[in-house]
């Protein structure tokens, strides 16, 4: 407010900055040749009336600026509430990497954002490299956990790393799983080569992303009721919290626990002939609310003339006419064939 001559304004101070000001204000007025005069004091508020919410002040520091940035452009936390940054720092890249997972790539994004980190100083003195600069920290852990998951996938510039070698085995015009191998980390580099490629790792990394979304929503819940219970909000813990805590675990956290079920469940058998007894999850969801709950049964009995495509390093094609499933099953072995294998989501 300005009258006359004189200014009149309230702010806001962090505490830790409190100090500063004041002997920064007392060395402009004592430095000052036009001899002005200022005051500084606190502002006290009737304890009657409501005090003005105090903006949010969020110290950020090299490393956190591009992450706090993030979280801004979705919303400013509250005065005192949980800043999500802290744990975006880390979800944020993770879930790009699920989306981006390869070893060639992410190591190249890894090494350039290196580069910047090494060589801040130098680079900051172009200034069209000073915007890229800010979110050298951030390239840099996209970079780290892209080069991570792409060890999960398997992929190195969309070519697979035998490293483990395989727990397939070509036999003939086809391939024969070996029922002892686990594979140690990562993807067998044989689906690559599979008919069903595309099928298997689509229906992989949507369970992945399905996993750490809902696991990411939930654990978002849980810092809102603990919002609610420092500011002493028991409506909005009641009636918000509770109710999406219990509806997200109930629906979306029991669909993670069958994904988990569904992956370590051997429906493979040692005849081969029980693939086709795993449920699906989206059905097995639906079933929630039309029979409760219950577990879908499948028996399978088709006839049709189909067409068996092998795997190896010759591909054959013939018609094979078969009354079922369980005659094809006693005529190739299934490892032939791994499309049914992954023929549920």
């Amino acid at each position: 407010m300005v009258r006359g001559s004189f200014i009149d304004g309230e702010v806001w101070i962090p505490a830790l900055k409190y100090e500063n000001v004041q002997k920064e204000l007392k060395r402009i007025i004592e430095n000052n040749e036009l001899k002005l005069t200022a005051s500084f004091y606190d502002i006290v508020y009737d304890f009657d009336a409501t005090p003005p919410t105090p903006p949010t002040y969020i110290k950020t520091n090299d490393f956190t600026w591009a992450f706090q940035s993030i979280v801004d452009t979705y919303g400013v936390p509250r005065y005192r509430e949980i800043n999500p940054t802290l744990f975006n720092i880390v979800t944020f890249p993770f879930l790009f990497a699920v989306m981006f997972g390869d070893i060639g790539h992410g190591l190249l994004l890894f090494l350039g954002a290196l580069y910047l980190v090494l060589n801040k100083d130098d680079l900051a003195k172009n200034p069209d490299l000073k915007p890229l600069l800010k979110a050298k920290w951030l390239f840099l852990m996209m970079g780290f956990f892209a080069f991570y998951v792409g060890w999960i996938y398997n992929d190195f510039l969309s070519i697979p790393i035998g490293l483990f070698g395989s727990c397939w085995t070509n036999k003939g015009h086809g391939v024969v799983r070996n029922l002892d191998c686990t594979y140690p980390f990562g993807m067998d580099p044989k689906w690559y080569v599979s008919s069903n490629e595309l099928t298997y790792f689509n229906s992989f990394k949507m369970k992945f992303a399905v996993i750490i979304g809902v696991t990411q929503m939930m654990f978002g819940i849980c810092l809102r009721g603990m919002n609610a219970i420092y500011f002493g909000q028991t409506i909005d813990f009641v009636f918000e919290f509770i109710p999406q805590i219990i509806f997200m675990g109930l629906l979306f956290g029991y669909m993670n626990i069958m994904i988990f079920i569904k992956w370590s469940t051997d429906y493979w058998g040692k005849d081969g002939r029980n693939t086709f007894k795993a449920p699906s999850v989206i059905t097995q969801l639906m079933q929630i609310f039309l029979k409760m709950g219950d577990v879908v049964s499948y028996n399978i009995n088709i006839s049709f003339l189909g067409r068996i495509s092998t795997l190896g390093r010759r591909k054959r094609t013939r018609n094979v006419p078969f009354p079922n499933f369980n005659s094809l099953f006693d005529m190739y072995s299934f490892a032939s064939f791994p499309k049914t294998n992954i023929c549920l989501v």
